[in-house]
């Protein structure tokens, strides 16, 4: 067994190299979680929903809230409201420490992803699924590595926030469909279903990435696809097998999501899938005058509508509170969120169809502003700002030479990579969303980095 472990990890040299990543990256985030952080605003709201469903009060953020407690994801609150019940009380560091080892499997999970990727990217006929090549074992490395030391990942352990423990699920989610297609079990399609429901009750944009995700399964099947070029060792799967593979695949999402849009039926008296506020990053990240900055919104908005607002409104009122307002003023008779997603989609043809090369721009803007550096000021420091440019560059490398090779693990990846940056592109442009792709974007950068070193190798051998 031990020397098998060995062989599947480029030996105990790999396996020792693994072992002192993953032991770095517990122990960063097992520190930032015993010490904790002051919270940012969604981490004190988050916070304060679990400490009321201990209580007995609901899902509530309480009195002084300045948005519907529905427009919170409920994945985290629950999970924190959980650990209160079991502990017998209100003990947050104990749940900040159950995060941080959640988070922390984030990096042997890119770990994994990585070795197979950079498998994959071997010239046309690579080995059998369990040959490991020392390459591998380092692109897997390189990735894990990265995961590990990610600054503003590591911070947001010290307080109650999503992004890590969506970072790790949606690593799983993907790693479960790689293995899930690998086998011939119909019902291994559930687990990277149910891993992708957990992910969407943590943020809920990836209820979408999951319907898209079935789409690509099912695609896997079809007659002239991107995948026509696999290898005899990894043949396309007919139309009616992948068909079944989607349906089942659905079917573990919905059994984890439904409950929750159930109680949204009977609490809120309509359907949400998961939480509302989707009118509300609609009009933000549709507003022109904002140049792609969701913080200049709430300013802009005071700014063209004198009327509505007293002087420094801007300075004292949350943007989810200035746009409450504004809907109130446009459509009295509608319920907030429904008023602003009228607003936004209303806005957002008006940006199309009036201001086609302005909105362009505008998209444009939003898309560098999630990519070219990581959310909070820890990612502007040079070091680390240079350290993030590099994992992007290899990991677009990576994905380059996956599709090249016209693996389906480069249109799986692919897709969640695009689906989210197209979500950042139309809704609120934070880079936040770009660190639960970052176990993706790290085994790519992986197997783009030992890509690269090989090709140097090869051309100084020549």
């Amino acid at each position: 067994m031990g020397s098998g472990l060995a062989a599947r990890n480029g030996g105990w040299i790999g396996v020792a190299a693994l072992a002192a990543i993953v032991a770095l990256g517990l122990g960063l985030r097992v520190g930032e979680a015993w010490d904790g952080r002051a919270p940012v605003y969604d981490a004190a709201a988050y916070a304060a929903i679990a400490k009321n469903l201990d209580a007995g009060e609901g899902f509530t953020v309480g009195a002084g809230a300045t948005q519907p407690s529905s427009n919170y994801s409920p994945g985290l609150p629950l999970l924190v409201a959980g650990v209160y019940e079991v502990t017998g009380g209100e003990h947050e560091r104990t749940a900040r420490l159950l995060l941080a080892l959640l988070g922390a499997l984030a990096v042997p999970l890119t770990y994994l992803l990585g070795r197979r990727l950079a498998r994959l990217a071997r010239p046309a006929d690579p080995p059998l699924l369990g040959e490991v090549d020392r390459r591998d074992m380092a692109a897997g490395l390189i990735g894990a590595g990265a995961v590990a030391v990610y600054p503003a990942l590591l911070e947001y352990q010290g307080m109650l926030m999503s992004e890590p423990l969506a970072a790790t699920l949606l690593a799983g989610g993907v790693l479960a469909i790689f293995w899930a297609g690998d086998g011939e079990s119909l019902w291994r399609w559930l687990w990277p279903g149910a891993l992708l429901g957990a992910l969407a009750l943590v943020r809920p944009e990836y209820l979408g990435v999951a319907a898209i995700l079935a789409l690509v399964v099912l695609g896997r099947g079809t007659r002239g696809s991107f995948l026509s070029r696999e290898t005899q060792k990894e043949p396309r799967v007919g139309w009616q097998a992948s068909l079944a593979r989607a349906a089942v695949l659905l079917a573990g999402v919905a059994v984890v999501v439904l409950p929750w849009t159930v109680r949204n039926v009977v609490a809120l008296d309509r359907v949400v899938p998961i939480s509302t506020g989707g009118g509300q990053v609609l009009l933000a990240g549709t507003y022109l005058p904002s140049d792609g900055d969701p913080e200049k919104v709430g300013a802009e908005v005071v700014a063209e509508n004198p009327q509505l607002f007293q002087p420094g409104d801007a300075e004292r009122m949350r943007l989810e509170q200035i746009l409450a307002v504004l809907a109130a003023d446009r459509y009295p008779d509608l319920e907030t969120d429904k008023a602003l997603s009228r607003m936004g989609r209303e806005q957002l043809w008006d940006d199309v169809s009036e201001e086609p090369v302005e909105y362009a721009g505008f998209v444009a803007t939003k898309v560098w502003r999630i990519w070219s550096h990581g959310p909070r000021d820890v990612m502007r420091e040079p070091g680390w700002e240079i350290f993030h440019w590099a994992l992007v560059a290899f990991g677009l490398a990576g994905l380059a030479v996956l599709i090249w090779r016209r693996r389906w693990e480069a249109l799986v990846i692919g897709v969640v990579l695009l689906s989210i940056t197209a979500v950042s592109a139309l809704l609120v442009a934070s880079p936040r969303r770009v660190l639960v792709m970052l176990p993706l974007v790290g085994a790519l950068a992986g197997v783009g980095a030992a890509w690269t070193f090989a090709q140097i190798r090869d051309r100084r051998r020549v």
